[in-house]
């Protein structure tokens, strides 16, 4: 990418299974100060724009965007808020601060799941009324069936997907930002109660609450403002053909596509090059077929999930930190970003330059998203 565009902030708060101290504008309030403070910014003045990931079915209410600008310092500032993931705000902000609407903007997803009752209902909402939701599937049984696919084309067995549970939970136990981590066995992953065959319990990621807010800024608004920053090289998303409609399952083809335009964009050779990756597991199959869809064979993939340098998801990713619905991609950019600070706590990856998010939407959609970032000597 030329004239690039700089992270010059991050904050959080939550990073619980239930925050139950906070409503979900204090969440968002909470993450949104330490942002601005974060990058040296005050939001009524130097900020541009604001971008709000935000779903009206994870919200409870209707036009839930009428209750973000307050909270973000975006009262009477323009706002855009879409049902994407953090991900694709970044993206939103690339091209604010590209055609010139801003040199600064802000990006705030959120997570405040826990107010949700009945998620399954909301999930299913997305299903096709005609041809699934009928039949009576859901999210999981469509991700079971992907799966048990998944590892025959691929070659993988049940004790290879549980590696990657036992793993990302080790992982996330040196994480102070991740809820469910544990030291497990093979034998209790692979046994716990069955989800939809062969989707066992501790194969999807539980939720988990968070805000986080990113704020951006063009190379030059950080070069004349003296500020140190983490520069997006290259970023995408892509949406293809669901597995269920006719799409493969040895890949995820909106995980390649995605990945090679960010690649072309940063001008990365492949996913070697990189010293972190925070790759999407909302289920333990699914970090396997996305690693192979970023062009990692399959000995390599066996070979990450054991791996000590914890270059691989070194969070915990979503299995060990929790999922964030539409924060899932935040998420996996901060943690890149506090690592290539230094700044990850007993998780840290020493030396680390560059880093790749991945992301999805989650079932039914086969939309992803790719940022591929680093930092200067």
């Amino acid at each position: 990418m030329k004239d690039r565009i700089g992270i010059i902030g991050v904050g959080y708060e939550g990073f619980r299974p239930a925050v139950t101290d906070l409503s979900t504008r204090e969440l968002m309030y909470q993450a949104a100060s330490r942002a601005y403070w974060d990058a040296g910014v005050d939001p009524r003045r130097d900020v541009g724009s604001f971008i709000c990931c935000t779903e009206d079915l994870w919200e409870g209410w209707s036009i839930t965007d009428e209750m973000v600008p307050d909270q973000v310092g975006a009262a009477r500032r323009p706002l855009c808020t879409i049902p994407a993931d953090g991900i694709v705000g970044l993206g939103h902000a690339v091209m604010h601060i590209r055609s010139g609407i801003a040199d600064v903007v802000s990006v705030e997803a959120h997570s405040k799941v826990a107010d949700v009752l009945e998620k399954s209902r909301v999930e299913n909402l997305a299903l096709d009324p005609q041809f699934h939701r009928v039949t009576g599937a859901n999210g999981d049984i469509i991700a079971g069936l992907e799966m048990s696919a998944f590892m025959k084309t691929g070659g993988f067995g049940r004790d290879d997907v549980s590696l990657a549970v036992k793993t990302e939970k080790e992982k996330a136990m040196t994480n102070s930002r991740a809820s469910y981590g544990a030291n497990m066995d093979l034998h209790e992953i692979g046994e716990a109660e069955t989800i939809a065959a062969p989707l066992r319990r501790f194969d999807k990621s539980d939720f988990a609450e968070a805000g986080i807010v990113i704020v951006l800024a063009s190379e030059r608004w950080i070069r004349k403002n003296r500020k140190e920053a983490v520069f997006i090289e290259g970023l995408a998303w892509r949406s293809s053909t669901p597995w269920f409609e006719g799409g493969g399952v040895e890949i995820a083809r909106y995980a390649k596509d995605s990945f090679d335009s960010a690649k072309r964009q940063g001008g990365f050779r492949s996913v070697e090059v990189f010293d972190i990756l925070e790759v999407d597991d909302t289920y333990s199959f699914k970090l396997l077929q996305h690693l192979m869809s970023l062009g990692v064979s399959r000995s390599t993939v066996l070979e990450m999930l054991g791996e000590k340098t914890r270059r691989l998801n070194p969070s915990g990713g979503s299995l060990g930190t929790g999922y964030l619905i539409e924060a899932n991609g935040s998420h996996k950019v901060l943690e890149c970003v506090l690592q290539m600070r230094g700044k990850a706590g007993g998780n840290q990856v020493k030396g680390a330059k560059n880093a790749l998010a991945m992301s999805w939407r989650g079932n039914p959609t086969a939309t992803g998203a790719a940022v591929a970032l680093s930092v200067e000597n």
